[in-house]
């Protein structure tokens, strides 16, 4: 595989003609923006600050309702009963 030399590849591009669309993409920006200030910023401050709060008020609810009344049994999942213990199944060897 052939590495390009990257200076190489620069001047080459440098002598290349400017692209005509160029001459227009200050026009389309400038509209873009025109545009995005006459119709207003997709998300203001204070949607976003009712959104943290909507979120904020949700977690406490979430927190503070109890979704149980009872706790679950355990299933022990990292602690054998003593009963399954490796030493007692295996006995002493007396």
């Amino acid at each position: 595989m052939m590495m390009m030399d990257v200076d190489t590849a620069l001047r080459r591009l440098h002598d290349l003609p400017v692209d005509p669309r160029l001459a227009r993409i200050e026009v389309a920006v400038f509209a873009g923006i025109a545009q995005q200030d006459a119709h207003g910023r997709p998300l203001s401050g204070s949607l976003v600050g009712i959104a943290a709060s909507l979120a904020l008020v949700v977690g406490l609810l979430g927190s503070r309702i109890p979704s149980y009344t009872e706790p679950a049994p355990s299933i022990a999942p990292f602690g054998a009963p003593a009963a399954l213990a490796p030493s007692t199944l295996l006995g002493t060897g007396e």
